[in-house]
Formats: C-alpha cells, sequence, structure tokens
C-alpha cells in the first residue's frame, strides 16, 4: 500500500503514518492503464471537451458462484442531453435488466454504440484479496492511517462536522476489520470498488475541465454495508477522501465537484435506466468464459459481437491476484474481418505490467447540477 504524497510513499503494516491510501491492486491497475489504452480513454474526453458536467454509471457481478468472472463496470456519459428525456429514450430501448431478458434489443446496442458512452470494465480474480500476505492487517493500517489523516485536519483547521463523521467512519471500519474471524468479503467489495471510481473520476478531472462529475452506483450490498451505523453509504466517504487526495497531489486548489446519486432503499431507482447501460456490458462479461471461448446464453452473443468487440467504447482490463502482489492486464474481444463464427471470439491480452459530500436524491436535485461544497 501506499499513502498518496508526490511520491506516493510507502506504508508497512501497523506504521503511524498519516495519510489516504491507495492499495496495491490499484498501483498496478495505474501502470496499465496508462500505457496504449491510454489513448482511447483521452481521446473521448477531447471529443467531449466542452462539456463541463459528467455522469458516471456502474454495476457489478461479484462473488457469483455461477459465474466464471467477477467484472465491475463504469459506463461514462457527457451530460450534454436532458436526463429525462434521455433516462426515457433508454427506458424505451431496454425496460430490464438483462437478467430479466431472453434477448437484447439491436436497437439498445446501437445506442450504445452511436451515443457518447465509454465503458470500463476492470475483471477480478475470484481468490482475490486485498493483501497477499495478510489482509485483514493491511485493512487495519489502511483505516489507522486515514484516521492519523483527519486528526491532523482537525488539528489544523478545528473539530467541523464533516471531519468528525469522517472519522467515526473509519473508526467503524476499523472496529469492523479489528474483529477475530470478521467476514471481509462485503469490505473487500466497498474498497476494491471506491479504489476504482476515485481513480477514474480523477483521471478523467486531469483530461478537461470539469465543474462536477456524480457516480450513480447500482443498489447493491455494497451501499447499505453496516448502514445503521453510517449516515450515507461509507463508500461514499471512501470514494470521495481517496479522489480528494489524488486531486490534491495534483492540484492544491482543485475546484472540481465529485457528487454521488442516492438511490432509493427499495422500488425502482431513479436513475436506473441508464444503468442498463454497466448492467449489460458487467453481466457478459462475467458470463463469458474467455479460457473455453463460451457463454451460458444466445442473449449475450450480440453484445459481445457489436459491443464488447468494439473497442472504441469499451476499456476492458483484468486484475490478476499472484502470491506476491497483482499484475494487471488490458484486454481486447477481437473477431476476424471475414465475419468469424461468433463462438469464435477470442479475448486476447494487449499489454502486460509484473471530505464533504454532495447527496443528490432525485432528478430535480440532480439538474442543472448547482455548485456543491464538495
Amino acid at each position: 500500500m501506499k499513502v498518496i504524497t508526490k511520491e506516493h510513499e510507502k506504508v508497512e503494516y501497523g506504521k503511524s503514518k498519516a495519510g489516504i491510501v491507495i492499495h496495491n491492486f490499484l498501483s498496478s491497475f495505474d501502470e496499465t492503464f496508462n500505457q496504449s489504452s491510454y489513448a482511447i480513454f483521452s481521446e473521448f474526453f477531447k471529443k467531449n471537451e466542452n462539456v463541463s458536467k459528467w455522469m458516471i454509471f456502474s454495476d457489478y457481478v461479484l462473488n457469483d458462484k455461477n459465474k466464471p468472472n467477477d467484472v465491475i463496470t463504469f459506463s461514462i456519459l457527457p451530460y450534454s442531453e436532458d436526463f429525462e428525456r434521455l433516462k426515457e429514450k433508454i427506458n424505451g430501448l431496454s425496460f430490464k435488466d438483462i437478467k430479466n431478458l431472453s434477448r437484447v434489443n439491436t436497437e439498445f446496442l446501437e445506442f450504445i454504440n452511436k451515443s457518447e458512452i465509454l465503458n470500463i470494465s476492470i475483471l477480478i480474480d475470484k481468490n482475490m484479496t486485498l493483501d497477499p500476505i495478510n489482509e485483514r492487517e493491511a485493512l487495519k493500517t489502511c483505516y489507522k492511517t486515514a484516521i492519523n489523516q483527519v486528526d491532523y485536519w482537525i488539528r489544523n483547521e478545528g473539530e467541523n462536522e464533516n471531519y468528525l463523521r469522517i472519522k467515526k467512519a473509519y473508526n467503524v471500519m476499523l472496529h469492523e476489520v479489528s474483529k477475530q474471524g470478521v467476514n471481509l468479503r462485503n469490505i473487500r467489495n466497498i474498497e476494491i470498488v471506491s479504489n476504482f471510481i476515485a481513480y477514474i473520476t480523477f483521471q478523467a478531472c486531469l483530461l478537461l475541465k470539469v465543474d462536477i462529475i456524480g457516480w450513480f452506483s447500482d443498489r447493491d450490498s455494497m451501499l447499505t454495508h453496516k448502514d445503521g451505523k453510517f449516515s450515507m453509504p461509507v463508500i461514499f466517504d471512501l470514494a470521495y477522501n481517496l479522489f480528494h487526495a489524488l486531486m490534491l497531489s495534483k492540484d492544491k486548489d482543485y475546484a472540481e465537484n465529485f457528487v454521488f446519486g442516492l438511490p432509493e432503499q427499495t422500488g425502482d431507482l431513479w436513475y436506473d435506466s441508464f444503468n442498463r447501460i454497466p448492467d449489460l456490458i458487467a453481466a457478459t462479461l462475467a458470463d463469458y468464459d474467455y479460457e473455453n471461448n463460451i457463454s451460458s446464453h444466445s442473449k449475450f452473443f450480440p453484445v459481445i459481437e457489436n459491443v464488447i468487440t468494439n473497442k472504441e467504447k469499451n476499456l476492458i482490463y483484468k486484475i490478476y491476484a499472484l502470491e506476491n502482489g497483482f499484475e494487471a492486464a488490458y484486454l481486447t474481444f477481437t473477431r476476424q474481418e471475414d465475419k468469424m463464427p461468433l463462438s469464435e471470439c477470442d479475448f486476447s491480452a494487449l499489454c502486460w505490467h509484473p471530505i464533504s459530500l454532495a447527496l443528490i436524491r432525485t432528478y430535480s436535485n440532480f439538474a442543472p447540477w448547482p455548485k456543491s461544497s464538495t
């Protein structure tokens, strides 16, 4: 693990340092991300450089024993069209998640390909932990280091409500991982997803002038984790604090606002239509057995052939958990120009490398996105 400074200083178990930690898997991902695939990422934002408001929707397939892959997908869209109008358009093209469909509407696939949408998907080894030696001690160090950072802020800026809330959140997480026999699965997922969304948002803000960028997650146990102990989903705090530290490492006067869509506890999400985009991608990748070149259902075939193979719209990576650390690879689906049979579509690795939050509760709060205090 490393504390975010200009040198990304390494932190060992139990060391009394102050800062926000990035996990080792993210360091490996960073090396790969900034190789050949970065040109596609940066070109997407250059094409939309006049847009200052952005949306990131996400969905996940994690810890599903019936699927060969664990997948996290983020779909990035410029906020350049009326939210409600675009939501209704998507709803008309795909009114259900893919798990509830027997076939996927071809017009929905065309919409994804023709719209300004960039999907970033990360496949994760099924056996991945945050640290190959002692995951629990790594998490304890992570939260203790963050608490030290909040204490530093309090000493220098006073006990404002936000700092006290954040410190309480980190203490709750520290208490959880300190329990003997604790099940770390959900905490691990929270750390992985919060690291990735913070990093991707940070990278976007480095490329163009962003007034505000919002993350809208599918409703998941990560958002409801120990919700009685937190005033808001703890994953939001972890994501924002990492984003904040990353931005400060580049510009101490940064003005970009990172905000979060707050889903309803039950019923349909107010942004559910948008989440059908990452749902489609994540479900397809999770189902695809790329070692044996098979999918479990024919409904996934057109998604692979028409969307996943479009590398200008999809950046796909895999994090490999090794005995002594992590490796990250950039992956693409490829098929021959002469219309190779769909069953022969192939996955090929292109490169290898051994403090306050604004919550958006409804559309009326979402648009036109006034400045917040983030």
